[in-house]
């Protein structure tokens, strides 16, 4: 944050030095075009009003530009002195022109952008000091300048800083206002985002819910080219789970369905979804593996969690059986589901603790 503060510094003061330059060329235009119409001297003119200024005024800026490049810290109170001295130049130069004593309001008049009350109270003393040592100090100033115009401008100063420390003030609270309500805003919408999480994910597996799969199903059916894409669900089921529960209770029950979750949740990659779709059911719908890349998975899968055994239940292992079917073109998603779930009831009926691929090779057109 502090090095994006100081960018953000340098930035600006680089937008105000080009602004200077500016400020100078102009300087140096309107004095040319002024020195065809002096009753002075016109060398003496040149001289005095147009080249000495300027290159002390360049020099002034230029010495702005080195510190810029060499200078990380309080480089705005550097500036806001620069130009007080270059306003201080035009005055004594100018010294004909009571009225551009005003310029030096305008060191205040840039603290502004900097939004730092030191620096305005700085701007504020060094453009006050700078008048009155101009007044003090140049006879020339004092012969054109009144008392009043002293004070008026001393009283516009201060009267500008004032203003301007009004508005920045003005200016904190409304922004502590905004970043008030935009915590507000981030808050509500963590919660949102919080229970939308709990309306999609099983608390107890952290897996998606029966309501997310069937939502993703959908969703990914409605894609354009899906028959392109190999598209395959699985659906798992914990052996003989009624027999943990009944022997070992429902508690660990829930052990033992966080335990395969968790099995299930190490073998997915950015191309799986898994699912808790009720009870001790779980599902997988994968994207891009061939039909044995994706049995070979949910080989893993079992064999991981038939290796796992733990001791509550007397160092007996769980074991899963699973049902595999493969989306072909036409197919809807009750045929689908329908097909990995028979392909589970098979694993079931054959012995469990296996693997089944539906067999079935095409879509049956019209069934439901």
């Amino acid at each position: 944050m502090r090095d994006e503060g100081v960018i953000h510094t340098t930035s600006l003061i680089r937008d105000i030095l080009n602004a200077l330059w500016i400020i100078i060329g102009i300087y140096i235009i309107a004095t040319s075009v002024d020195a065809f119409f002096t009753t002075k001297n016109t060398w003496l003119f040149v001289q005095r009003v147009i080249f000495y200024p300027s290159i002390f005024m360049i020099i002034t800026i230029g010495i702005i530009e080195i510190c810029l490049r060499k200078i990380k810290n309080h480089l705005e109170y550097i500036l806001i002195l620069g130009i007080n001295i270059i306003a201080s130049a035009i005055i004594l130069t100018l010294y004909e022109k009571p009225i551009l004593i005003f310029l030096l309001i305008f060191p205040v008049m840039v603290s502004l952008y900097f939004y730092k009350s030191k620096l305005l109270k700085f701007a504020c003393i060094t453009g006050i000091l700078s008048g009155v040592f101009i007044y003090v100090f140049s006879e020339q100033v004092r012969a054109h300048f009144k008392h009043s115009d002293l004070i008026i401008m001393i009283a516009v100063i201060f009267g500008t800083s004032l203003l301007i420390n009004s508005l920045m003030k003005h200016s904190h609270r409304l922004a502590n206002d905004l970043l008030q309500t935009t915590k507000e805003k981030q808050y509500l919408f963590s919660q949102n985002i919080q229970m939308e999480k709990l309306t999609r994910m099983d608390p107890v597996t952290e897996l998606y819910n029966h309501r997310s799969f069937h939502e993703y199903l959908e969703t990914l059916l409605k894609m354009e080219l899906i028959d392109e894409l190999e598209v395959h669900i699985a659906i798992l089921d914990i052996d003989n789970f009624k027999k943990i529960n009944d022997t070992y209770g429902h508690q660990m029950g829930d052990l033992v369905i966080v335990e395969v979750a968790k099995q299930i949740k190490s073998f997915m990659d950015n191309d799986d979804f898994a699912f808790r779709y009720g009870g001790e059911e779980f599902a997988i719908i994968n994207i891009g593996l061939t039909t044995e890349e994706f049995l070979e998975k949910m080989e893993n899968i079992r064999l991981g969690i038939s290796s796992v055994c733990m001791e509550e239940l007397e160092g007996n292992c769980v074991t899963i059986s699973a049902g595999i079917q493969k989306l072909l073109p036409a197919m809807s998603k009750d045929i689908l589901f329908n097909g990995a779930d028979t392909s589970l009831y098979i694993a079931k009926k054959s012995g469990k603790n296996k693997v089944i691929v539906n067999s079935v090779q095409q879509a049956v057109v019209g069934a439901y």
